[in-house]
């Protein structure tokens, strides 16, 4: 058995930092808590009071208060010297996870309000059961909704929330949240040679790979898992278990590694259909009994993985609804604000779009839609969803928008 914690020598080979470089930043972080905390000695000293008792109170508590902050700043300078030299962890989770992440995913998910707090319900009590020595279970998030309603994007919105550091993708400019690990379902999908014994090596290789180098902690994404041939990821069944863990050989022996620390998000269109019937039956979506909604996702994940069994692994199922086309419309919008932010001062100073822009643009050709019917209580019901949700904005009106931008608008910078 050994932790799972890069060896000194891995991480001198990966960074080979000037050691110059390293104590002129340790000198400096040194340097500035001890300049905060004279700032404050000398505004608590007994030469600056004033003649009221309670303002050497209020200079105490200012001291602590500057000595809190210096001590902060110097934890949080060498945790990061820590990443940089490859000597500290590389994976660390940020300290208020479930904060994190309802901030990030409010100011970045679109039209998906159950989902967001589904998902922080979830890490909030799995922070909770991390306190105790007895609860080892990782955290087992299943993501599913039809396309383009923003389950893959989520799964790196939550990394991003989760991790502190980002590391740099080989071969690119690319930078990614340290933790992150992802595997495609498309990658495991040959039910023509049906290689499960070779899928299964590769998934438990990389994933104690990126474990060893990420001491445990990880964010482990299966994207597009209906696509996973059958048994292939029975590899991962003690990792997800109560009993949290991979062995796994290295340097001829055999290892241990502790896999409680991870999330594992598997996000699939599975139940879709289900999810549409059971949405037509309501006039708004805020009225569907979310308790069912989840229970017939997880019993339609179980259908497919009878063997497996995800039902039980699972923690927390996260339903992705239908974008209707008002959510299209919500979209949009964002992606217009997002347009306008990103231009400015190249394209033009500011941009200003029509109340009614996002809504027009939502009814484009390029917009596709489809109808779903159903008979409830002997009335026939219709709704309308966006066949491929989100995804379609951007090559669709969102790119039409751009070329009369480029075509008609006059620049406000020429030489752009």
């Amino acid at each position: 058995m050994s932790r799972a914690t890069p060896s000194w020598r891995e991480s001198l080979r990966r960074w080979r930092l000037p050691r110059g470089v390293l104590l002129l930043v340790m000198m400096i972080l040194l340097t500035s808590s001890v300049l905060h905390l004279a700032g404050a000695l000398d505004e608590g000293t007994p030469a600056n009071r004033r003649a009221k008792k309670s303002s050497w109170d209020v200079a105490t508590a200012k001291l602590m208060s500057t000595a809190k902050k210096s001590l902060a700043a110097v934890s949080t300078g060498w945790e990061w010297l820590g990443y940089v030299s490859g000597f500290g962890e590389q994976c660390s989770f940020v300290n208020q996870p479930s904060s994190a992440v309802r901030k990030h995913l409010t100011t970045h998910l679109k039209a998906q309000d159950h989902a967001i707090h589904a998902i922080v319900a979830a890490i909030e009590a799995w922070e909770f059961s991390r306190t105790n020595a007895k609860d080892h279970a990782p955290l087992v998030l299943a993501i599913t909704g039809p396309t383009g309603t923003g389950k893959t994007e989520t799964s790196h919105l939550l990394a991003e929330a989760l991790f502190k550091w980002t590391k740099r993708l080989d071969h690119s400019d690319k930078v990614t949240p340290s933790g992150l690990l992802v595997f495609r379902g498309e990658d495991f999908s040959d039910n023509y040679t049906n290689p499960v014994t070779q899928y299964q090596e590769q998934i438990k290789s990389r994933l104690t790979e990126h474990l060893y180098r990420c001491s445990g902690k990880a964010l482990v994404v299966f994207d597009e898992v209906q696509k996973v041939i059958p048994h292939t990821l029975d590899v991962l069944t003690t990792a997800m278990s109560s009993n949290a863990h991979l062995m796994y050989y290295r340097n001829g022996g055999e290892r241990r590694v502790d896999t409680s620390n991870v999330i594992f998000v598997l996000i699939s269109d599975i139940g879709v259909a289900k999810m549409e019937q059971l949405l037509i039956q309501y006039k708004h979506r805020r009225d569907v009994p979310v308790t069912k909604l989840e229970n017939d996702v997880r019993r339609a994940l179980d259908a497919q993985w009878a063997r497996l069994q995800f039902g039980k692994m699972v923690r927390q199922v996260v339903p992705f609804l239908p974008f209707e086309p008002h959510h299209i419309v919500q979209v949009i919008q964002a992606k217009l604000d997002q347009l306008s932010r990103h231009y400015e001062g190249v394209y033009w100073k500011s941009l200003a779009f029509d109340s009614g822009l996002a809504a027009h643009l939502s009814t484009l050709e390029s917009m596709l839609y489809m109808e779903r019917r159903a008979i409830v209580h002997d009335v026939e019901v219709r709704k309308v969803f966006a066949k491929y949700g989100a995804r379609n904005v951007e090559s669709g009106p969102m790119q039409q928008l751009k070329a009369k931008l480029m075509r008609h608008a006059r620049p406000w910078n020429p030489g752009a």
